[in-house]
């Protein structure tokens, strides 16, 4: 069940990114026609921040498959919590501050 479950979170890891990407290239044809800074970029730094997520957790899904095999700091708290938890925070804080940036209008409207 434990590895229905890594593979599901992959999945929707991956999916944040694609939807990263499309709010990145939306918001870069907003940007164009609005004249605004390019705030989008910052949607590419997301995307790499979620990018090391997804990498983090499939080392953490293979450590599931295979306990024994591998160095000992993937089965450290510490090693997940910098390239898992704290990429995953900061991409999408990232994502939440620049969609507000360019999409805030919509609520007003």
């Amino acid at each position: 069940m434990n590895v229905v479950a890594a593979l599901a979170g992959s999945l929707g890891l991956l999916s944040l990114i694609l939807a990263t990407w499309i709010l990145a290239q939306l918001s870069k044809r907003l940007g164009e026609v609005t004249k605004m800074p390019h705030y989008y970029r910052g949607f590419y730094v997301s995307v790499a921040c979620l990018s090391v997520a997804v990498v983090a957790h499939f080392l953490r899904m293979s450590v599931f498959l295979a306990e024994e095999l591998g160095p000992p700091v993937f089965h450290s708290s510490v090693f997940y919590l910098c390239t898992y938890y704290i990429p995953l925070a900061v991409g999408m804080t990232l994502d939440l501050a620049i969609a507000w940036r360019y999409w805030s209008w919509l609520l007003r409207e």
